[in-house]
């Protein structure tokens, strides 16, 4: 197995921390007896308190605050929450207050104390109040009652968002000059659509969903691309998005979920049941299935989030704290 690594662009918005990334060469064996060779992009090991792509999606949004003088920033999480735990680690490096509302009452998990250790002012919201998070009103009233004067979307979900990610594809455009096949798992598919926007149509990008019955997701993508492409949208890499592989829904695992972190752990490719463990679960599906192209270069990237193994027992003592 190896690991190597080479420089982010350096229009990268946080390449001030972000000085490297690395890549991870595995064998991933297939129920039919073959052998997949796979480049994994590990944003996991970004140099930064909380690493993965969650950093790309919040640096040009943080960014963006301090030019418009904005000083105390809100936003929305769950416990276990990446978002809220990358916008602490951010807020702090860049000296900027950070107010996080989570949803139910839960304030003392490992992934919050951390946040609350790095500044952030934490508050819970019952979950009927958390369900209008999206709702202008409720968000202005928010930004009211708790002082902020600026507002962070939900996993960074927006076209600034994307934009940050799109370094994310250069990257694997540097390396891989006559293309490849690019497996992510997604969330709010912000992620994705900064890939795609970074990569053009040498490139096939595959979005594995980890939320259950997440529809709207397929246009919430197209929405940030429409934003940072425009009509220049058929230069872009090709994608799809797969919504079979979410194990039950989000956060929830099964027994292939978890050989398959199992076999990650002791290969030097640690993973999380949310998100990172879902889309190699895929990937080895989608190879046996032949929607991928055993002949072509094939990647997956590690989107980070190994702070959130603490909330499943059988892998917290694995678990490392901030990476």
């Amino acid at each position: 197995m190896k690991s190597f690594g080479s420089p982010v662009p350096p229009h990268h918005p946080h390449s001030e921390t972000l000085t490297h990334v690395h890549w991870q060469q595995v064998t991933l064996p297939l129920p039919d007896g073959r052998q997949q060779p796979l480049q994994v992009l590990r944003l996991d090991r970004c140099d930064a308190l909380a690493p993965g792509n969650k950093i790309f999606k919040l640096s040009g949004l943080l960014r963006t605050a301090r030019q418009r003088e904005c000083r105390r920033l809100l936003s929305f999480g769950g416990p276990w929450s990446n978002h809220l735990h990358a916008l602490a680690a951010l807020g702090r490096e860049m000296d900027l207050q950070t107010v996080g509302l989570v949803r139910g009452e839960d304030l003392a998990t490992p992934t919050l104390v951390e946040a609350a250790g790095w500044g952030m002012a934490l508050y819970p919201l019952s979950r009927s109040l958390y369900r209008q998070r999206h709702d202008p009103a409720f968000q202005l009233a928010c930004m009211q009652d708790y002082r902020a004067d600026m507002l962070i979307p939900e996993g960074g979900d927006c076209p600034e968002g994307a934009r940050g990610c799109q370094v994310i594809g250069a990257a694997i455009r540097q390396r891989f000059e006559s293309g490849a096949q690019v497996v992510v798992a997604t969330g709010t598919g912000t992620t994705l659509a900064g890939i795609v926007a970074g990569l053009d149509k040498r490139f096939q990008v595959l979005g594995i969903s980890a939320l259950k019955g997440a529809l709207d997701t397929q246009q919430r993508i197209l929405a940030n691309l429409q934003a940072l492409a425009g009509d220049n949208d058929e230069t872009l890499a090709d994608w799809r998005l797969y919504h079979e592989f979410h194990c039950g829904g989000f956060a929830r695992t099964n027994s292939e979920l978890r050989a398959v972190i199992a076999w990650g752990d002791h290969h030097g490719l640690p993973l999380e049941p949310v998100y990172t463990g879902k889309a190699l679960l895929a990937l080895r599906s989608l190879l046996s299935s032949g929607d991928i192209d055993a002949g072509r270069p094939l990647v997956l990237v590690h989107t980070g989030g190994l702070q959130g193994r603490r909330g499943f027992d059988w892998l917290a003592l694995g678990a490392q704290p901030g990476h």
